[in-house]
C-alpha cells in the first residue's frame, strides 16, 4: 500500500509539504528558532500553493498543461547539465584572469556561478571592462564582506588585465548560451508541447477519470473541515463502537445489459470516427492521387481487352479466308487432274464443295459458348506458303491427308531451308548415301528419333509424317528428319482483383499466362521451342532467363504436371520433318509464393528484345501454332474460365 501511494506524484508533494509544515511548526514553539520556523513555512506555503494545480486536472484546457510542465521540468534538467559546462567554465576563467588570491568562499561562488549565471540574461559585471571600472564599486583588498575584491590595478589604479581577452571571453560565452542553449531548450520546450497538445483530448479524459476515482473514495469535506469528517469517524468506530461500512466502490466489471449498451455506445463512436477518417482521407491529395492511379489502371485494363477483342476478330476472318483458300485449292486440284485427262476428269475424283462458313462475328465478352469444331487432320502443316521463304506447298485436300489413301498426282517439292547460323546435323540433300547414315526410330547418337506416337514409317530413307502429307519434302527449316523434340512450359498463376482476391468470370476462375512476343511476329507464344541434343531447357527459354535461374526452373519443372505429350501443327512441319513437344504446367497458387516472385525477378535477363507478359487467359488470345490447344488444356485441368 505505501508503494501504491508513493507511486503517485501528488502524494510525495502531500507528504513533503506536510513534514516541512511540521518542522516549521515547530519551531515557532521555540522562541530561540521563530525566525528559522518561519523561513520554513513560507517555503512549506509555496508547496501548498503548488499541491493546488492538482485541481486543474478537471480543466480540459488547464489539465493538459501540467503533464506538459511535467515533461518540460524534465527537459529543463537535463539541459541544465549542458548550461553547466559554459557557465562553469566561463566563470573560472573569468575569476583567474581579474580577481587574484581571493580567500572568501562565498564570493568565489558568486564570482565563478552567480554572476556567470547573471550575465546570461543582461547583468553584465562592470569591473569585466576597463571603460567602466569603478573602485568605488570593489573592495581593494577584499576586506569589505559586501563588496567582491577589486581585479588587478597598478598604481595610477588602472585595470591590468587583458580587456581584449575578457571581452572576447565575453562576447562568445553569451553567444553559446544566450542564442545557442537557449534555443535548443526552446526547441525542446517546442517539441514537448506539440507531442502532448496531438494527444490532449485522451490526456484529459484520463485526468479526469483518475482525479473521480481519487475524490469518490474521501471524504466530502474539504480541508481543514475534514478534521469533523475524521472525528465523526472516531467517535463512531471508538466511542459508539458501530460497525465499519465497505465503501461503495466504483463497478470495475458491467452487468450483461450495460456492458451490451457500452459496446453500442463504442460501435457508434467507432463509426462516427471512421466516416471522419474517410471525409479527411477524400480531401488528401495523396489519397486523391491513388484514386486516379487506380481509374487509370481500370482504363488500361479495358484497352488491353479492347485489343485483345479486335485481334480476336482479325484471327476469325483470317480463319475463314483460310478455309475459302483450303476450298480454292481443292477445286485447282480437280482442275489439274481434268486437264491431264484430255479435258474430262473422272466423276469420282471430284471434290465435294463444302461451302464456306465463316463464323460469325460475336462481341468479345459474350456468354455463348463456341461450337466445338475439332480438326480430324493438321492445317497448320498444310499452308500454302511454307513460312520464311517463297515455297509453295503442293495443295492437299483432307481426304488425301493420310498416307493409306492413294493420292497419285501428289508430287511435292523438296525444300530445306540452307541456315548457316545452325549447325544442321541432317543432309540438306536427299541423297541416299547421307540419308543411310541416319537411325530412325531409336536414339542416333545424342538425337532422339523415336516419336511420341510409336513406330513411323520410313520410305526411300527418308521418314513419313505419322500425321499424313503436308505438300512439302525435306526438313524445311527443321533441324531434323523425323521427329523435332521440343519443349513447352505452361506457366500460370490466378488473374487478381485489387484488394488480392481472385478474379472470376462465369463463376469460374481467370487465370494469367506467362507469354512470350518476338518482335518480328505479331502472334504470342507460350515461353518455349525446340531442344538442343542433350539439353534439357530450350534455346528461346533461354533468352528470357537469367543463367543462374536455369537449374531452379529445372526444378520446378520436374514438379508440373504433364498437359500434353505429342504431335505439334506447326506451320514448319514436312512430310519428312515434323515438331512433337511436351507441355509442363507450372501453376502458382498462391500470389505471395517465392518461387513466382523469383521468376519475375529473373525474366528478361539474358536478352532483352522478347517481350515477356503475363497475359489474362481467353479463347480469343492470338497465340502461336497449336498452343491454344495447350492452353485449354490447362484451363481444364484447373477448372478455371477459357
Amino acid at each position: 500500500m505505501a508503494s501504491l501511494y508513493f507511486s503517485d506524484f501528488w502524494n510525495k508533494l502531500d507528504v513533503c509539504a506536510i513534514l516541512i509544515f511540521i518542522a516549521g511548526l515547530t519551531c515557532r514553539w521555540i522562541p530561540s528558532t521563530l525566525y528559522p520556523g518561519r523561513i520554513i513555512l513560507s517555503l512549506a506555503f509555496i508547496i501548498f500553493c503548488l499541491r493546488l494545480m492538482h485541481i486543474f486536472t478537471v480543466s480540459k484546457t488547464l489539465g493538459p498543461k501540467i503533464i506538459i510542465v511535467k515533461r518540460m521540468m524534465k527537459d529543463v534538467f537535463f539541459f541544465l547539465f549542458l548550461l553547466a559546462v559554459w557557465v562553469v567554465s566561463f566563470g573560472v576563467a573569468k575569476q583567474a584572469i581579474l580577481i587574484h588570491n581571493e580567500e572568501r568562499v562565498d564570493w568565489i561562488f558568486r564570482g565563478v556561478v552567480y554572476h556567470s549565471y547573471l550575465t546570461i540574461f543582461g547583468q553584465i559585471p562592470s569591473y569585466i571592462d576597463g571603460v567602466n571600472f569603478n573602485l568605488d564599486q570593489c573592495s581593494p583588498n577584499g576586506t569589505d564582506p559586501y563588496k567582491p575584491k577589486c581585479p588587478e590595478s597598478n598604481k595610477d589604479k588602472r585595470p591590468v588585465f587583458p580587456e581584449w581577452l575578457t571581452v572576447i571571453l565575453l562576447c562568445l560565452y553569451l553567444l553559446f548560451t544566450n542564442i545557442l542553449l537557449l534555443n535548443l531548450l526552446i526547441a525542446m520546450f517546442n517539441y514537448t508541447f506539440q507531442q502532448v497538445q496531438e494527444h490532449t483530448d485522451q490526456i484529459w479524459k484520463f485526468q479526469r477519470h483518475d482525479l473521480i476515482e481519487e475524490y469518490h473514495g474521501r471524504p466530502a469535506a474539504p480541508p481543514p473541515f475534514i478534521l469533523f469528517n475524521h472525528l465523526q469517524l472516531f467517535v463512531k468506530r471508538v466511542l459508539l463502537r458501530q460497525p465499519a461500512k465497505r465503501h461503495k466502490q466504483l463497478k470495475e466489471k458491467l452487468e450483461k445489459n450495460e456492458e451490451a449498451a457500452l459496446l453500442s455506445w463504442e460501435t457508434y463512436l467507432k463509426e462516427n470516427y471512421l466516416q471522419h477518417q474517410q471525409c479527411r482521407e477524400k480531401q488528401n491529395m495523396e489519397q486523391k492521387i491513388r484514386d486516379v492511379a487506380q481509374r487509370v489502371d481500370v482504363l488500361v485494363e479495358l484497352l488491353d481487352l479492347d485489343r485483345v477483342k479486335r485481334t480476336g476478330l482479325v484471327e476469325q476472318r483470317l480463319t475463314g479466308l483460310e478455309e475459302q483458300m483450303s476450298q480454292t485449292a481443292k477445286t485447282l486440284a480437280w482442275i489439274v487432274r481434268a486437264l491431264r485427262g484430255n479435258g474430262f476428269g473422272s466423276e469420282e475424283d471430284v471434290p465435294t464443295m463444302v461451302p464456306s462458313k465463316a463464323p460469325e462475328l460475336k462481341e468479345y465478352g459474350s456468354e455463348e459458348k463456341p461450337e466445338e469444331t475439332t480438326a480430324l487432320y493438321h492445317v497448320s502443316a498444310r499452308n500454302l506458303l511454307y513460312p520464311s521463304s517463297s515455297t509453295v506447298r503442293f495443295p492437299v485436300p483432307d481426304e488425301k491427308v493420310p498416307w493409306e489413301v492413294e493420292f497419285q498426282i501428289y508430287d511435292p517439292p523438296f525444300y530445306t531451308a540452307d541456315r548457316k547460323e545452325v549447325a544442321a546435323s541432317d543432309p540438306l540433300r536427299d541423297s541416299l548415301e547421307a540419308l543411310s547414315k541416319i537411325n530412325y526410330n531409336a536414339m542416333d547418337g545424342l538425337i532422339n528419333r523415336q516419336s511420341f506416337h510409336g513406330t513411323y514409317a520410313v520410305q526411300n530413307r527418308l521418314p513419313l509424317n505419322p500425321m499424313g502429307r503436308t505438300g512439302l519434302r525435306g526438313r524445311g527449316s527443321l533441324r531434323f528428319f523425323g521427329p523435332n523434340r521440343a519443349l513447352h512450359p505452361i506457366v500460370t498463376r490466378w488473374r487478381r482483383n485489387m484488394d488480392g482476391s481472385i478474379y472470376r468470370k462465369s463463376l469460374k476462375k481467370m487465370l494469367e499466362v506467362l507469354v512470350v512476343k518476338s518482335p518480328v511476329s505479331d502472334h504470342w507464344a507460350l515461353p518455349g521451342g525446340s531442344l538442343e541434343p542433350g539439353e534439357s531447357l530450350p534455346l528461346k527459354l533461354k533468352r528470357v532467363l537469367r543463367r543462374e535461374f536455369w537449374p531452379q526452373f529445372q526444378n520446378l519443372l520436374n514438379q508440373g504436371a504433364e498437359v500434353y505429350k505429342g504431335y505439334v501443327d506447326d506451320p514448319r512441319n514436312t512430310d519428312n520433318a515434323w515438331i512433337e513437344t511436351v507441355a509442363i504446367n507450372m501453376h502458382f497458387e498462391d500470389q505471395s509464393d517465392v518461387q513466382m516472385k523469383r521468376l519475375n525477378s529473373f525474366l528478361q535477363g539474358s536478352d532483352p528484345e522478347p517481350c515477356v507478359w503475363w497475359q489474362l487467359v481467353d479463347k480469343r488470345i492470338p497465340l502461336y501454332a497449336n498452343h491454344k490447344e495447350l492452353l485449354q488444356k490447362v484451363t481444364a485441368l484447373l477448372g478455371a474460365y477459357y
